[in-house]
């Protein structure tokens, strides 16, 4: 009973996927609707006729294109196919009052905010509606503040590099985004327009990034930002590449790459208590993090996502792991499907998560040469994990194939909780007093510069990575389906 109520959960969940993602490509969803509402029924009855061998498997396949229906209809009701209610404005230049909705996003030589477009000066409607806008860097703005704002409306076009093709379209819409605005200018209005809570943790958050700054020089800082709070901008454009051709770039991305690394970090820190008080400090480190990085929707995504592995990984069961795992997916797509197909960090959260939880022990058992010292053999056994279910996806959207990304995240990965931890004390101390941050800041300086020095070095070699070409769909799908056989293999071959 159990067995069959399993397999009946998960063919409507995989049938509600399918559905997500075929109703994301498709533009005629009614009639895919109808037709897969009919087929399962017609499953459904058949089954009556048939012997009862086959009853279970066409109860499976109705329940599976039931699924698919119930996906289909949730991306029918969804943004995708929903116009601007700006769109009359494209290509023409108005004078807007509006909202900040989000923390900024400051760059080197620009800032974007999110902001909610109340109005339009000269129209009574009231819009409400979210318009990406870039301006230059100062003067700055916060979250909350009232705005009048110069715009000139445009919709987002397609980013184009060597041969692939990004949907920026439909990745802003699934930020509830249609439009974008280059060289605004803002006007200040007035403040206090946000969310409480979050005015308060955005405010903590400045606060703890000014306390690192004060003490701490130039690119270490902002690294250390990127390890406590997924701020990468100010690190400078070489640095990121080296990053990138290191494949290291996933330690200042608070995605589900990322928080799989730091709670584990967590945990073999504090391996030296007992088992639970270990899992208990990286529960609470994921929940810190998240909420020190002002709770966006993307980080809580993935500390969710992060969670369900910790506390899988953590009980032993990886049958209830996917189970979990999936009604976690379930939960996340069914306000916002758009995530499925347009956003990236979704995707990598799901890879890494499902690396994490069942690629990982797998993989353990062949690396009983790794000394565990230090937790060296968890963490290349992580490293490897989450590589393995994540650098196809990555490969298929940058090209970018890091030769060195195994010994340089070895290198890199065995100082990230003295750096986290130190990094934390020293922000911590400064909101106190500047002089006693000097103390954890040492150290903490210590770590980061050794970090920098390695992936400035690794970047630095000729073969540090090469570039591949573009690759389909279909390729992809080949590739995940090699790499999943193979490691059902490696699972049931004895050792």
């Amino acid at each position: 009973m159990k067995s069959s109520s399993t397999f009946r959960i998960s063919a409507l969940l995989s049938g509600f996927l399918f559905g997500v993602f075929v109703g994301s490509l498709v533009l005629q969803i009614i009639t895919s609707i109808f037709v897969f509402l009919i087929l399962s029924i017609i499953f459904f009855f058949y089954k009556n006729y048939t012997i009862n061998e086959h009853k279970n498997i066409l109860v499976g396949v109705s329940i599976f294109l039931l699924g698919i229906t119930f996906g289909l209809t949730r991306m029918y009701f969804s943004d995708i196919h929903n116009d601007s209610k700006l769109m009359s404005y494209v290509g023409e230049k108005v004078l807007a009052v509006g909202v900040i909705v989000s923390e900024p996003d400051i760059r080197e030589s620009s800032a974007r905010y999110y902001v909610r477009v109340d109005k339009v000066v000269g129209d009574s409607k009231k819009f409400g509606e979210k318009v990406l806008v870039i301006v230059p860097t100062y003067p700055e703005f916060s979250y909350g503040d009232k705005v009048q704002m110069s715009l000139s409306l445009l919709e987002p076009p397609e980013i184009e590099n060597d041969g692939r093709v990004f949907d920026y379209k439909n990745y802003l819409r699934v930020r509830g985004v249609w439009l974008t605005s280059n060289f605004s200018n803002i006007t200040f209005l007035e403040s206090g327009h946000g969310n409480f809570i979050k005015e308060k943790l955005f405010f903590i958050k400045r606060s703890f990034v000014n306390a690192i700054n004060r003490v701490l020089p130039e690119p270490e800082s902002s690294l250390l930002g990127g390890l406590l709070l997924g701020s990468k901008q100010s690190l400078g454009k070489e640095l990121l590449q080296d990053f990138q051709k290191t494949g290291v770039s996933h330690i200042v991305v608070l995605s589900g790459y990322n928080i799989a690394i730091v709670a584990n970090s967590i945990i073999l820190f504090f391996k030296f208590l007992p088992k639970n008080f270990a899992f208990g400090f990286g529960v609470v480190g994921i929940i810190l993090f998240a909420l020190l990085s002002g709770g966006g929707a993307s980080v809580w995504r993935a500390s969710i996502m992060v969670l369900v592995a910790l506390f899988a990984k953590h009980s032993n069961r990886d049958y209830n792991a996917g189970k979990i795992l999936g009604f976690t997916i379930f939960v996340m797509l069914f306000p916002n499907p758009l995530l499925l197909v347009f956003d990236p960090s979704f995707q990598l959260s799901v890879l890494a998560t499902i690396g994490l939880v069942f690629v990982s022990p797998v993989i353990s058992p062949y690396l009983t040469r790794v000394p565990e010292k230090f937790g060296l053999r968890e963490i290349v056994s992580t490293t490897l994990s989450t590589q393995v279910t994540v650098l196809p996806l990555l490969l298929y959207s940058t090209g970018l194939l890091s030769l060195v990304s195994l010994p340089v995240n070895i290198l890199v990965l065995v100082t990230i909780p003295f750096a986290m931890l130190f990094g934390f004390l020293t922000g911590l101390f400064g909101l106190v007093s500047f002089y006693l941050s000097f103390i954890p800041a040492f150290f903490t300086y210590g770590f980061l510069w050794y970090e920098l020095k390695v992936i400035e070095f690794g970047g630095g070699l000729p073969f540090a990575s090469v570039g591949l070409p573009t690759f389909s769909p279909f390729v992809l799908f080949l590739v995940y389906t090699i790499i999943f056989y193979g490691l059902y293999y490696l699972k049931t071959k004895k050792l």
